[in-house]
């Protein structure tokens, strides 16, 4: 999955890569084009899984506006939401205001404005936006919020892992297809199955590392793209 630089990155905009595109190009590095080893079906799984477990590292951004209701402090946030980083309110300012997150259960709470997030222990119901106050009613709430990158059902769909990182996702589908048969040869041990099973698990375990050492570098790098901005504002202003 290489764009001719070395990046081994596909050269397109983000979301502009199809599941299918990313299959593709596993069939390539699985050196089975012809199809006669893996399944369409099978690898786009592998692609979905390795979709999910990129997640867990990282996570798409969502936004949400709402709208306030008079005096009601609890607002539903979308089922995808798994943490809130930030809230605006009220939106529209310059400098941005911020609210701070507070803890609920505390006592303070209540003496500022601020806001807190509920979740739900069984995770059949969507986590709550709790306000230490109540809005008036017609105001906006700007919620950024962290949840999974979609997980690709069909061949055409969109991924929403930025294209520069496909091809952690193309690692992790090696690993998964050579787990895939060592896990096949355990159950139906062939010929000389010692040996074989040897090589299986170390072709397995090879990959696996190469999975890891493409997902580290990528976060190893992220380390480094924090910034802290701070408005500067004189007394003239």
């Amino acid at each position: 999955m290489s764009n001719g630089s070395g990046t081994g990155a596909i050269a397109a905009a983000p979301y502009a890569v199809t599941a299918g595109e990313v299959v593709a190009a596993c069939r390539v590095a699985l050196a089975d084009e012809a199809a006669e080893t893996w399944a369409d079906a099978t690898l786009l799984g592998f692609v979905a899984e390795a979709v999910r477990e990129y997640s867990q590292h990282l996570p798409r951004r969502g936004e949400i506006t709402i709208v306030t209701v008079a005096g009601q402090r609890r607002y539903a946030l979308p089922a995808e939401a798994t943490a809130v980083v930030g809230v605006e309110y009220p939106t529209g300012m310059e400098p941005p205001a911020v609210l701070p997150r507070g803890r609920y259960k505390a006592r303070t709470f209540a003496h500022r404005r601020a806001y807190d997030v509920v979740g739900t222990h069984d995770l059949t119901r969507p986590p709550v936006l709790l306000l230490s106050f109540e809005p008036a009613a017609g105001e906006t709430l700007a919620v950024r919020y962290l949840c999974p990158h979609t997980m690709p059902a069909a061949a055409d769909d969109y991924l929403t892992v930025p294209a520069e990182h496909h091809h952690v996702l193309l690692q992790y589908v090696l690993f998964a297809a050579a787990r895939r048969q060592q896990a096949a040869e355990q159950a139906a041990p062939t010929n000389s199955s010692s040996l074989l099973m040897a090589q299986l698990a170390s072709n397995a375990r090879r990959l696996e590392l190469a999975y890891l050492n493409a997902l580290n570098r990528i976060l190893f790098q992220r380390l480094g793209e924090g910034e802290m901005v701070a408005w500067v504002v004189t007394r003239y202003e």
